[in-house]
């Protein structure tokens, strides 16, 4: 039986299924990308539609609530998207820092008088 909170985490996940597809079609996101967030999302849907199944490993780490292990296996997830976030936006860093400053080189050599000759 399925119940109104899982209705709505039903459309959630299909709508975000929708939004990676529409994302991909756009260019805004790889082939793996969209791949990996449709596997996600029909992760979520399983688990939705099939909660039981994650009760048995609720009770092998000692969580007394599938809910708790859904949080906890959120916060996980969110950490590890939050580091890699935090890794590509320092190579980001580094490579306008790289190009502004040869910008910068570029624009004082350019811009130094050539002495003349007599």
């Amino acid at each position: 039986m399925i119940l109104g909170l899982q209705v709505i985490a039903l459309i959630f996940a299909f709508a975000m299924i929708y939004f990676a597809l529409v994302n991909f079609k756009r260019g805004e996101i790889d082939k793996t990308e969209v791949i990996s967030w449709v596997v996600i999302w029909l992760a979520v849907i399983f688990v939705v539609v099939f909660p039981n199944i994650l009760r048995e490993y609720s009770e092998r780490f000692f969580i007394t609530r599938l809910f708790d292990l859904m949080v906890v296996g959120g916060f996980v997830l969110v950490i590890a998207m939050t580091a890699r976030t935090y890794v590509r936006i320092r190579k980001m860093e580094k490579k306008i820092e790289d190009l502004v400053r040869k910008d910068a080189i570029d624009k004082v050599n350019r811009k130094k008088p050539r002495k003349n000759k007599k």
